[in-house]
């Protein structure tokens, strides 16, 4: 499903947790998701809606300390190109309104 070439995005605004540079390459996004699936293992995240995100499909979640997120994927030739992870809450107030 991923890309050779797949990278990885967030933004946390400062506020919330995020990778401060990009991931590139699809071993280290392997590798990121390994970890990350660790810590998701222990603390849940619960996925609130499927959509498209700024014209991406996507879905939003709630994390386990009760902050929405929004993640999008990149499609091309069937593969996931990119990941953006919007973690900010300064960028996702709009959301709020969603249970």
């Amino acid at each position: 499903m991923l890309a050779e070439d797949v990278s990885v995005y967030s933004d946390g605004g400062g506020k919330r947790l995020a990778g401060l540079k990009p991931i590139h390459g699809i071993v280290n996004v392997l590798k990121l998701h390994g970890s990350l699936a660790r810590f998701y293992l222990r603390d849940g995240s619960d996925v609130v809606g499927y959509g498209f995100v700024n014209g991406l499909p996507g879905f939003v979640t709630r994390e386990a300390d009760g902050i929405l997120q929004t993640t999008a994927l990149l499609i091309e030739d069937g593969r996931v190109r990119a990941i953006y992870v919007m973690r900010n809450p300064d960028k996702l107030g709009h959301l709020a309104a969603i249970n």
